[in-house]
């Protein structure tokens, strides 16, 4: 699912099903490997290969499971790797794709005019544009005989792109209405790092590089 949304309406997450599975199956292998080292026992390498599943499970959360735009009433955070980025609806100027989702906001006082952060979770192929562009042909020649024009709007415009096409154009879409009703609150997009799978991320390696070195 490229989107999933919830009971209110008003939040929506947004990444990659192809994410998910890294996430999902990495997960699935890496308890298998960890049963099987605990059945075989508790030597040195044992213990090196377990803290060794450890940190590629970290990493694969974070650069996976963890990256995400999330659109609610507030505005748009775009969760990477590393940094979280939360703009407001009022500082966004637009949201388009190349190769990643871009969203593009104003920039503080003293800052270059228009900044921009590219979404980790979110990305489009050379190959999967190409896919989406022929699908759009192949929708448009079966447009008589298949009723296409009869079709809602947001499922003809899934027809003709990706999903990250598809992303990009709905959170355009919402980023233009929500400007019309922002008021005059926080307006500057605000950086944080992502502490948390930062943590994933670099403790199992710190400890892999503690037990490998013991």
């Amino acid at each position: 699912m490229p989107s999933e949304q919830d009971l209110a309406g008003d939040r929506q997450v947004y990444r990659t099903s192809g994410s998910l599975l890294v996430w999902w199956g990495w997960l699935v292998l890496a308890v298998v490997i960890l049963v099987m080292l605990a059945l075989r026992g508790h030597d040195h390498s044992a213990v090196v290969t377990a803290v060794l599943v450890v940190a590629i499970t970290g990493i694969v959360y974070g650069c996976a499971l963890h990256p995400r735009i999330v659109a609610d009433a507030a505005g748009i955070t775009v969760l990477n790797p590393l940094r979280a980025h939360m703009v407001p609806w009022a500082a966004v100027t637009r949201v388009a794709l190349v190769q990643t989702v871009q969203v593009h906001y104003k920039g503080s006082p003293g800052a270059p005019p228009e900044k921009v952060v590219h979404s980790w979770a979110v990305q489009s192929s050379p190959r999967a544009t190409a896919r989406g562009e022929l699908r759009a042909r192949r929708a448009a020649r079966r447009a008589p005989e298949a009723g296409y024009g009869k079709l809602p709007g947001e499922a003809r415009v899934a027809l003709q792109g990706s999903a990250a096409e598809f992303i990009a154009r709905q959170l355009d879409e919402r980023a233009r209405m929500e400007r019309q009703h922002a008021g005059a609150g926080q307006q500057a997009a605000q950086v944080r790092w992502a502490w948390g799978a930062i943590a994933a991320m670099g403790l199992p390696l710190l400890a892999l590089l503690i037990v490998a070195v013991t």
